[in-house]
Formats: structure tokens, C-alpha cells, sequence
């Protein structure tokens, strides 16, 4: 199937190839290669941290994080949901890789080093869906902490859910300018993914803020939850979500 056909196209690789043809976004999309032992080697050896991704995945399943290890010699942690390999020789860390990854498509992407609140990394959601008039509909963002000793933010891994403002630990009208970039930001990413896709209807733009200040998007997904959205300021805001969600979805549009 041809991808300008595709409603919900859920490979990251192909929506990553989509967006990494718009020069003005690709300050904002993390460096990113379909995984191989010499990509593995590659990435690791330009980033002190990589993640390792299957393609194909939802929630955060089967991602992995790979550290480089300076003290005691040096190494390479390989780090999975439920446990840690540690090696010397980066290619016995991407042998093993290669061994717990199987036959799947996985992708090697840049670690960012993501803001923390109290140790904890965050990243965020926006989300944004398409009007009557082809025009993107943002309605807003929602921050996500990572549990304790989790590598990922997701909801089904323990994280929580967290307003912009607490995430950046400002006032909610010091946070208003950032809302604003993030806004402005999601919606290029949004018309860029129309033109690749244009059967699409729903993004969630899982975005993150680097300790420099730099803004990031992680993951594009064409049909994404919002149950973040309960936790939002604005009380009536997830109703407002969810009645434009059932009628995008119910049209087929």
C-alpha cells in the first residue's frame, strides 16, 4: 500500500523519512537510523546515549536505552524494562541487541537528555486534530514523568501525567511563551505529515524539551489516546477531546 493511502501509519521509520525531508524540521528530529550492528555502532559512538526502538510499537513496549559507561574502564549499558547488560566491547553490546531485538525491525535513535522534575525525565504530548476546513485544531499539551527506574514516560510503564507549567516549574502565564513555540511547532509538524499523509485526521506529537532548551519531537502517532487531557487545566477541555475524536473517527473522514 502506497503511504499517501495510509490513515494511520504507524511505522516510525516511515514517518521519521517523511518528516527528515523538511530541512526547517530537522533541527527538531532526533538523529535516527534503521537499527543494524554497525548502525548500533555508529550511533553509540556519536551519542553517549541511544535508544533502541521497534518500528512497529505503541506505549513505550520493547524500547531500550543504551548508556556509554566512562568510570572503571568504560563499557555500554544495555537497559530493557525489566533488566541491565553491561559490556566492554561495544560489539558484543550490539551482538546482544541483535539477540534480544530477533527478527523485528528496530531503529537506533540519538538519547536526548530530557528536562527532569526531581530526577524524573519528562516529556510531553500535544495533540491536535483536523477541522472541517483542512486546517489543524491544536488543543493543547500535557507534560508526562517518567516512574522511578523506568526508561520511558509512557502511562502503562507508571508515568503521570503533568501540566506545562509544573513541567517547567514556571507560573502558568511564565509558561504561556512555551506553549506558544510548542504550538507553533506542532502545527509544522502537523501540515508536513497532511502532505505526506493526507488520509490522516489525529496526531499526538510526543515531544521533548533538552536541558538546553531545544524542542524535540520522539514519535508522531496518527491515532493517539488522550486520556493525559483528564489532567489539563482547562476542566471541560478532555470532553471537548473526546466528542471530536468519536465524530473523526465514527466519519471515516
Amino acid at each position: 500500500m502506497k503511504a499517501k493511502l495510509i490513515r494511520y501509519p504507524g511505522r516510525k521509520w516511515l514517518k521519521h523519512e517523511a518528516l527528515w525531508a523538511y530541512p526547517n524540521l530537522r533541527d527538531h528530529l532526533p538523529d535516527t537510523m534503521l537499527f543494524s550492528q554497525q548502525a548500533f555502532i555508529d550511533m553509540i559512538d556519536k551519542y553517549k546515549v541511544v535508544f533502541v526502538k521497534p518500528d512497529l510499537g505503541m506505549q513505550g513496549k520493547g524500547v531500550m536505552k543504551v548508556t556509554t559507561i566512562k568510570e572503571n574502564g568504560g563499557g555500554y549499558v544495555i537497559r530493557t524494562a525489566d533488566n541491565a547488560f553491561a559490556y566492554r566491547d561495544v560489539r558484543n553490546a550490539a551482538k546482544k541487541l541483535s539477540q534480544l531485538i530477533g527478527h523485528q525491525q528496530y531503529l537506533v535513535q540519538q538519547g536526548i537528555d530530557l528536562i527532569r522534575l526531581k530526577g524524573k525525565p519528562i516529556d510531553f504530548r500535544a495533540l491536535l486534530h483536523i477541522k472541517p476546513d483542512g486546517n489543524w485544531r491544536f488543543f493543547g499539551i500535557m507534560g508526562k514523568v517518567a516512574a522511578a527506574n523506568q526508561i520511558v514516560t509512557n502511562y502503562n510503564s507508571g508515568g503521570r501525567a503533568i501540566q506545562l507549567h509544573q513541567a517547567l516549574e514556571l507560573s502558568i502565564e511564565e509558561s504561556h511563551e512555551w506553549e506558544m513555540l510548542i504550538k507553533q511547532l506542532s502545527g509544522q509538524f502537523a501540515r508536513a505529515m497532511k502532505k505526506s499523509f493526507p488520509r490522516i485526521t489525529e496526531l499526538g506529537l510526543d515531544l521533548a524539551i533538552d536541558t538546553k532548551g531545544q524542542i524535540w519531537l520522539l514519535e508522531a502517532n496518527t491515532k493517539p489516546h488522550y486520556k493525559l487531557f483528564r489532567h489539563h487545566s482547562n476542566p471541560s477541555l478532555f470532553a471537548k477531546i473526546a466528542s471530536s475524536a468519536r465524530s473523526i473517527r465514527s466519519s471515516g473522514a
